[in-house]
């Protein structure tokens, strides 16, 4: 194997245990993220929508707490302030939020495991009295769980909307705006837990809801393991998904790098542990990215020290959403470390040579690559062979030099093969 101590590159992973409770926890919290530290819209309204299916009767409770923790991802290329899209009429006069429903439903349907998830997402914003959308739906036509995520999510507008009101005033408030969205018995239940003692107030601090969340997570889903690697694939794309919408000029990166390092790793003859590891880090690479402000990721000019240090930080930002998730410990290490240089002046930790896991040696040449050979607000994408050659000119300061070795002629038979074939007339 060239390049790569086989101690390394066979070193075994953790067992493939991923609970999937844990996994949308944490997609849960990207999609939640903002500067501001805002209490959690998704975790709100995923425990709230938990705590009313335990008291209903024909509702899985598992399917209402996973599509309250990400039934707005339909969202994910809208502004992370989301301030200006709890009101309805604003809602009314965007397209792109009233489709927000069916994109989410599609998005979580291509994983066939939560195929139940997705229809409860779809309908999450019909109301009984016919007045909803996407598709206008009325009455018991509109599932219980779905009315379920209707209910917490208006309750979290309306707590965003007037702060932290006294329990009795909001009680009044949410029954009167959810009488036109769901079924008196489901607003009934709602109103009984929101008087439940002590869960109003835990619903009003970022503290009390996250851990809210994770003692869901822990009796409620802890038994709910992914089956399938592609599973765990298909839910790690959706973290691809949404860090690439983040920046404009990025869908399909973290796809695309994933695939590159997955050829990359195979050419090095990386084992079947280590190169699944790699496979699912390079998805989750850039996630600490949500965390950037869009601004500077479409910034059409170069970044100053200041702004590059903040790009920067999303490395940071990756660990610590993914930290959380059991069994997600060497995948996080490696994505967390693709900022890493092999002469030590890298990021986050100034890692050096082989204190950098392999993986991450991997993900951040086919990483290099991908952005090169890509259009950037500030330049048009950079031919193959230039590209080529600025991973050359990086080898053993930048990039590890045994891996750029093989990877420069996986990249030349790429770019043989988007060659036009010329045929004689």
């Amino acid at each position: 194997m060239d390049g790569v101590p086989r101690q390394e590159a066979q070193s075994a992973g953790i067992e493939f245990h991923l609970c999937r409770g844990d996994l949308l926890a944490a997609l849960a919290r990207v999609l939640d993220y903002t500067p501001s530290g805002d209490i959690p819209h998704h975790a709100r309204v995923a425990v709230l929508a938990a705590r009313m299916a335990s008291r209903l009767h024909r509702i899985d409770r598992l399917d209402t707490f996973y599509a309250g923790l990400v039934h707005d991802i339909g969202l994910m290329e809208e502004p992370r302030d989301y301030s200006r899209l709890w009101d309805l009429e604003e809602q009314a006069n965007r397209p792109l939020t009233r489709s927000h429903p069916l994109a989410g439903a599609q998005m979580i349907g291509a994983i066939p495991e939560l195929l139940s998830v997705a229809e409860i997402i779809l309908d999450h914003h019909e109301w009984v009295n016919g007045h909803g959308y996407p598709r206008g739906k009325s009455g018991d036509e509109i599932a219980t769980a779905a009315q379920v995520v209707r209910f917490a999510d208006t309750c979290d507008i309306l707590l965003r909307e007037q702060g932290s009101p006294e329990l009795i005033p909001f009680l009044d408030a949410v029954r009167s705006r959810t009488a036109p969205q769901v079924s008196p018995p489901v607003a009934d239940t709602g109103l009984e837990v929101l008087g439940e003692s002590g869960f109003y107030a835990q619903l009003l601090t970022t503290e009390d809801v996250n851990f809210l969340v994770q003692s869901a997570v822990r009796p409620l889903a802890a038994n709910d393991l992914a089956a399938t690697e592609a599973e765990v694939a298909g839910i790690l794309e959706l973290f691809a998904n949404v860090a690439d919408a983040h920046a404009s000029d990025k869908i399909g990166h973290s796809r695309r790098v994933s695939g590159l390092a997955v050829l990359l790793a195979s050419a090095m003859g990386v084992g079947s542990t280590e190169m699944t590891h790699i496979k699912w880090a390079a998805l989750l690479h850039d996630i600490g990215m949500v965390a950037v402000p869009k601004t500077l990721l479409d910034k059409p000019g170069m970044l100053t020290d200041d702004e590059l240090a903040e790009v920067r930080h999303l490395a940071v930002k990756t660990e610590e959403f993914l930290r959380p998730v059991p069994g997600l410990e060497a995948v996080t290490a490696i994505a967390a470390s693709h900022g890493e240089a092999f002469d030590g002046g890298g990021y986050p930790h100034g890692l050096m040579g082989h204190e950098i896991p392999v993986g991450a040696r991997i993900i951040a040449v086919c990483d290099t690559f991908d952005a090169l050979t890509s259009r950037r607000p500030y330049r048009e994408a950079r031919d193959t062979a230039l590209a080529i050659d600025i991973l050359v000119r990086g080898s053993g300061s930048v990039f590890d030099p045994n891996i750029v070795s093989v990877a420069v002629p996986m990249f030349l038979v790429r770019k043989i093969a988007e060659q036009p074939l010329i045929t004689q007339a």
